[in-house]
């Protein structure tokens, strides 16, 4: 079936198994999620862009206590944005998403023509579909080409293997890395360790950048590897415009929570990995923040600087420095083989010269301490991080009793880095 949608209760994870399924997806994909703003005695439900993760309109308001055909629905609302956000997607995406499809659009013709246009497009589709009883949720639970599935409480690991089977039997590229996936709750504790050591990080290393602009404010700006907007929103709040691109659909979600609570209108972001980002658009200024192994690639290195009019920034590891949260000294503990240091700035620079880029290289040291509430989220982090066995539990925790600091409200476990920042003059500026 070359569309999939999940129906079940309320409340029963249909969204939340969405999202873990496609935060293994690695390719672009377009479409709407719906959220809820609460308000005295109700709430707004809102659609988002999937496009460009900031796009947002209200499409009904719901009173506490009334059922939501009762809802006062905005009916034009569903006609114009959703149908562009479901149209953008057939055009420009290889997948289309919809979160959900519901009862409020029934008086909504073009938009409901417009999920129609999405499963009878040569784009694969998937979403949710709400649990009621309703003609126009049976005519597309009903077509052919669409297969709907029902979670309950006890099936979610079946229904989630059946979405990662349809995505691999569709061709959908599937991350071959686990370590690329976020889950809510590691975003959460990421989120926890900035807001606790913001003046650490990314402090130093902003500043640095900063330093090397001018006229920030009437600049645009591309940044690969997003992650929760430690850098994007600093420098969405000093810029024209940013770009933000990443390939986890949690991290961006979460990004475009952010800056849709902090009322930031010049960002958008992008789910596609760097080899399918269209590259006719130019930034003044691009910026690559630990993004891994994207840019191993020589074509990928390439194709991101030649996308700045002026410089582009690449912050990666050094090539010397304390491991991440002292790994060296716990794997030595643990009796296990201690890999070789190793950071991205030494390949980085051999693939600078040899494609003949100018750049400059400075290390900066700064800090970006793990919080945790308790110690037992402490020795669960750790035991994740490293791969921990139960037999070897009894050493981890004398080495997180060894390191971790006691805050008023937390227990912090510092951990000094050091990375390595290249300022690269674009060709396009000669």
């Amino acid at each position: 079936m070359k569309n999939l949608l999940i129906s079940g209760d309320i409340g029963v994870g249909k969204s939340y198994l969405l999202r873990k399924a496609l935060e293994r997806y690695n390719g672009s994909l377009g479409g709407f999620i719906t959220g809820k703003d609460y308000v005295e005695g109700g709430h707004y439900i809102y659609m988002k862009s999937l496009n460009d993760f900031y796009s947002s309109v209200n499409v009904a308001h719901v009173v506490d206590g009334l059922d939501i055909y009762s809802a006062q629905v905005y009916s034009h609302q569903f006609d114009e944005y959703g149908t562009q956000f479901i149209d953008e997607a057939i055009t420009s995406r290889q997948l289309v998403v919809m979160d959900e499809i519901g009862v409020m659009e029934r008086n909504s013709p073009k938009f409901l023509n417009s999920i129609e246009r999405a499963f009878s497009s040569d784009k694969p589709v998937v979403g949710i579909i709400k649990n009621r009883k309703s003609p126009i949720l049976e005519t597309f639970k009903s077509r052919k080409d669409t297969k709907t599935l029902f979670i309950t409480g006890q099936n979610s690991d079946e229904v989630y293997n059946e979405v990662i089977h349809w995505m691999e039997k569709h061709q959908l590229s599937i991350k071959t890395k686990r370590k690329h996936e976020w889950s809510q709750k590691k975003i959460d504790m990421y989120e926890r360790a900035l807001d606790y050591g913001k003046d650490l990080y990314p402090g130093p290393l902003l500043k640095s950048i900063f330093h090397q602009t001018n006229h920030i404010k009437d600049k645009s700006w591309l940044e690969l590897g997003v992650g929760t907007g430690a850098f994007s929103i600093p420098i969405g709040l000093k810029s024209k415009s940013l770009t933000a691109v990443d390939t986890s659909y949690n991290m961006l979600l979460n990004f475009s929570d952010k800056i849709r609570r902090l009322n930031i209108r010049n960002s958008k972001g992008l789910l596609v990995p760097i080899e399918l980002l269209n590259t006719d658009t130019k930034y003044d200024y691009v910026l690559s923040s630990f993004s891994g192994s994207a840019l191993s690639h020589t074509d990928n290195l390439t194709k991101f600087i030649d996308m700045a009019k002026e410089k582009a920034f690449i912050l990666c590891p050094a090539d010397s420095g304390d491991y991440n949260f002292k790994g060296d000294v716990l794997a030595r503990r643990l009796h296990r083989h201690l890999k070789p240091f190793s950071g991205g700035a030494g390949p980085l620079k051999e693939q600078l010269e040899q494609l003949g880029y100018e750049y400059q290289y400075t290390e900066i040291d700064f800090n970006l301490p793990q919080v945790f509430n308790t110690m037992e989220e402490c020795v669960y982090f750790f035991k994740e991080l490293y791969g921990v066995e139960e037999d070897e539990e009894e050493i981890l925790r004398s080495f997180v009793l060894e390191y971790l600091k006691e805050d008023q409200h937390y227990y912090v476990f510092d951990n000094h880095r050091k990375a390595g920042l290249f300022t690269i003059i674009s060709r396009v500026s000669h």
